[in-house]
């Protein structure tokens, strides 16, 4: 073949690549904008799924915190939704996106349910004003080529107040005869006591086990109140601990077992360790205790260790088992820097009070602040 036909074949071969080329370059432009859109697409999901988790978990906090303040509410997810953007956009909240309901699940393997009720134990959150929203600002990141683009994902977020095993570990040492504005120490006896009055014989008025009482009482209160039906038992410690109630739903015997120790109040050292350890128990208890239940102590006292198993080291024992502990120290003879650090460990909050009406809100906030977890 001459040499001048194989140079023009080849010329005619580049220019045919050159002119494919040309033709499918802006093809392969057009495929890759697309691809690279749709990745977009998928991040700003992802974005919307975390801002709604956020939004719902904030939301329930300040709903179950203001007692069903669902205005509130509205506020904190709000909040909440504006420090986890879309991309460089805040998602729209509104009214129209919250649902209060009630949230349940009956074994470990089966998932919660949600009904919508006008007051309950959740907050579901639905991203309806991104849905329907006319126009979010939200761009993709190259031209869509003459389509309508517009980001109108609906994501759904539900958090829940946790079913609760609670174990309330109190103090009955002798300290707890005194009143909370005396010094506790034996003899002389409490200044309200009656003449000839002991240890073995009802406790005095204005003592600080019946200030525990009514705080109890305040929490009980709030947690028949609750859509949940937590189980509560009852541990209590001087020198020795004890659990007079086992994991119930029938709160009245808890306090039945606090007035028995009423009838007649002993003495005895402040043994925390063995009473965090006997609430341990009574939370995790499988005959009783629910497998699916979140477990929670709640540890009070009115003095300082001073017998058996170091709290610190109780503490992290409960850590181990999943166990959230707070702590409420009651009296300024307490030892508030322990304790603190025992709730510290455990993931919970250390509370202080030095009157009656401080020890109740104590026991009101603590039921107010109980776990909440999400669950879709």
């Amino acid at each position: 073949m001459p040499i001048h036909r194989i140079q023009n074949n080849q010329r005619d071969r580049r220019g045919a690549t050159m002119a494919l080329v040309a033709v499918l370059l802006p093809v392969l432009l057009i495929i890759s904008a697309y691809a690279i859109n749709i990745t977009y697409i998928e991040s700003l999901n992802t974005d919307v799924q975390i801002a709604s988790d956020a939004a719902a978990h904030a939301a329930l906090k300040e709903y179950v915190l203001t007692d069903g303040d669902k205005a509130q509410a509205l506020t904190a997810a709000q909040t909440a939704a504006s420090l986890n953007p879309i991309g460089e956009h805040v998602m729209p909240v509104g009214e129209g996106d919250l649902d209060v309901g009630v949230s349940n699940r009956n074994a470990l393997d089966s998932t919660h349910s949600f009904t919508p009720a006008e007051n309950g134990n959740a907050i579901r959150f639905v991203t309806r004003s991104l849905a329907n929203s006319n126009n979010t600002n939200i761009k993709p990141l190259f031209p869509t080529f003459g389509t309508n683009f517009q980001f109108k994902t609906q994501r759904e977020a539900i958090a829940t107040q946790a079913a609760m095993d609670i174990s309330l570990v109190v103090d009955r040492s002798g300290s707890m005869a005194y009143a909370a504005d005396e010094v506790a120490q034996y003899p002389p006896a409490p200044a309200a006591a009656p003449a000839g009055w002991d240890f073995g014989q009802p406790v005095p008025p204005s003592a600080r086990w019946l200030d525990l009482i009514a705080a109890v009482n305040t929490f009980k209160q709030l947690i028949e109140a609750s859509p949940m039906e937590e189980y509560v038992a009852l541990s209590t410690y001087n020198s020795n601990p004890a659990t007079p109630v086992r994991l119930t739903n029938d709160y009245t015997e808890v306090m039945d077992a606090l007035q028995a120790i009423s009838v007649s109040f002993e003495a005895g050292g402040t043994n925390i360790g063995g009473g965090m350890m006997e609430g341990s128990a009574a939370v995790t208890d499988q005959a009783l205790g629910r497998p699916f239940a979140t477990k929670v102590v709640i540890v009070m006292t009115d003095g300082i260790h001073n017998y058996g198993k170091d709290p610190v080291n109780a503490a992290y024992s409960l850590y181990h088992n999943g166990i959230t502990v707070f702590t409420i120290t009651f009296s300024d003879e307490a030892d508030q820097n322990k304790m603190k650090k025992v709730a510290d460990i455990c993931g919970g909050q250390h509370f202080h009070a030095v009157t009656a009406a401080q020890l109740a809100d104590a026991f009101r906030e603590i039921a107010r602040r109980l776990p909440s977890l999400l669950t879709k």
